[in-house]
């Protein structure tokens, strides 16, 4: 299959969904939904073959072939957009990232991400990631808040990606889950790897890469809408949604998970509740460590304040 194709099975948690809204929630890459649209009325959307229409409700075992046109090259421009710098110096910068922002340009979102915000407010921007992942040393995900460490420079870029291949880079999460876990400290160590039947999708597999996840329960609520935690996680491998496959496998998936929770909607989240919180690593120049933390995220503090309200 070519590599601008990608081909995804509709799980039965997501039988008759509406097409656009599922890819949204399903594709690794952060398409718009215009752009989704632009790409089912053009026909680079196909299900068993058939080009469908925009309206369209998937069925579960429906195989959906994704084509994804080769972009026109276009030179990034600097966007005005707010960021939260929480340190800076002639190597580095440390941002708070808001929820909902991508982290840099990809299929159908050539604007309005990160590095676009970056170019903006910072003069000078390591070259290693290529010209549309300026900086970039590591991601979150879209929908994940929190902590990042930017590189100015190529050879503090190449440092700190020397760190984080190392495992020296402590990372820090915080996430509210559904449910509460069997013991209040725990390390689930599983493998992940690509789910063997919805490749769009992470599993927990034998055959997958090793990953460990450490978890600390701070809090728990029992509301009318359910039970609910808290957890402190640290990571220990980084690998793609780790964490999310990790939570849903214990049993309490995070609230707003639109690919491992199957009643992500019903919360009414305008986001996954899940941020980097903490971030620890070595000075890429003077060699000190540098220690970073931050405060739950806006719709995560709303979250909480809404079930500690509820009888």
């Amino acid at each position: 299959m070519p590599s601008n194709v990608i081909e995804i099975i509709v799980s039965e948690e997501n039988d008759l969904e509406r097409i656009d809204k599922f890819l949204r929630a399903s594709l690794e890459q952060d398409l718009s939904r215009s752009y989704v649209q632009k790409l089912l009325k053009s026909g680079h959307i196909r299900i068993d073959g058939r080009v469908i229409k925009q309206n369209h409700r998937v069925r579960t075992d429906d195989v959906i072939t994704v084509e994804i046109p080769e972009p026109v090259p276009l030179e990034l421009a600097p966007e005005d957009i707010p960021l939260d710098i929480v340190y800076q110096d002639s190597s580095i910068l440390v941002i708070n990232k808001q929820p909902g922002l991508a982290v840099h340009p990809g299929a159908g979102n050539w604007t309005r991400t990160l590095v676009n915000g970056l170019l903006y407010h910072v003069k000078d921007l390591s070259s290693i990631g290529g010209a549309e992942r300026p900086g970039i040393v590591h991601r979150l995900d879209k929908d994940t808040a929190g902590l990042m460490v930017i590189a100015k420079d190529d050879a503090s870029h190449r440092f700190l990606t020397g760190e984080f291949s190392g495992r020296r880079v402590r990372k820090k999460y915080a996430a509210v889950v559904i449910g509460k876990p069997r013991t209040d400290h725990g390390i689930i160590d599983l493998p992940i790897g690509r789910h063997r039947k919805y490749r769009h999708k992470m599993a927990v597999d034998e055959k997958g890469r090793k990953a460990v996840t450490v978890f600390t329960l701070r809090q728990v609520w029992n509301s009318r809408l359910g039970v609910f935690s808290l957890l402190d996680i640290e990571l220990h491998t980084g690998r793609t949604h780790q964490i999310r496959v990790h939570c849903s496998a214990l049993g309490t998936p995070i609230v707003g998970d639109p690919l491992y929770s199957k009643t992500w909607e019903k919360y009414r989240v305008p986001y996954l509740l899940l941020a980097s919180v903490g971030l620890a690593f070595t000075h890429p120049k003077d060699g000190g460590t540098m220690t970073f933390a931050a405060e739950l995220p806006e719709h995560m503090r709303q979250f909480l304040e809404k079930i500690k309200r509820l009888p």
